[in-house]
C-alpha cells in the first residue's frame, strides 16, 4: 500500500470514526432505496442541518452518493466500492496480498 492509498484509508476511517456518521452508514446499509436527509434524522436523533453536514463528509469520501431531483437530494450507500475498499484492507491484515 503506497502513501496515497494509506491517506485515502485514513480519510475514510476519519469519516467513519464519528458516531453520527457511522449511524448514518448503518441506517443506509438497511435501506433498499435512496433516502432523503429528513428520513435519516431519526437514526441519529439530530436535526437536519447536522445530518446534512455529516452526509456531506460521507459524500466527499465516496461512502455515500446522492441524486438530486428538483430541490430534493436522496442519499444511498456506495456499497460496492466501500465493501471493496474494506475488503482490500482485510486481505492485507490477513496477509492475502
Amino acid at each position: 500500500m503506497d502513501a496515497t492509498e494509506t491517506q485515502e484509508l485514513a480519510n475514510l476511517f476519519k469519516a467513519l470514526g464519528e458516531f453520527n456518521r457511522l449511524s448514518l452508514v448503518n441506517e443506509l446499509c438497511q435501506c433498499d432505496t435512496p433516502q432523503n436527509a429528513m428520513c435519516l434524522c431519526e437514526c441519529c436523533n439530530v436535526d437536519a442541518s447536522v445530518v446534512s453536514r455529516h452526509l456531506k463528509v460521507l459524500v466527499e469520501e465516496g461512502v455515500v452518493r446522492f441524486e438530486k431531483k428538483g430541490r430534493e437530494k436522496t442519499f444511498s450507500l456506495n456499497k460496492k466500492e466501500l465493501a471493496e475498499t474494506l475488503r482490500r484492507l482485510a486481505d492485507k491484515v490477513e496477509g492475502k496480498s
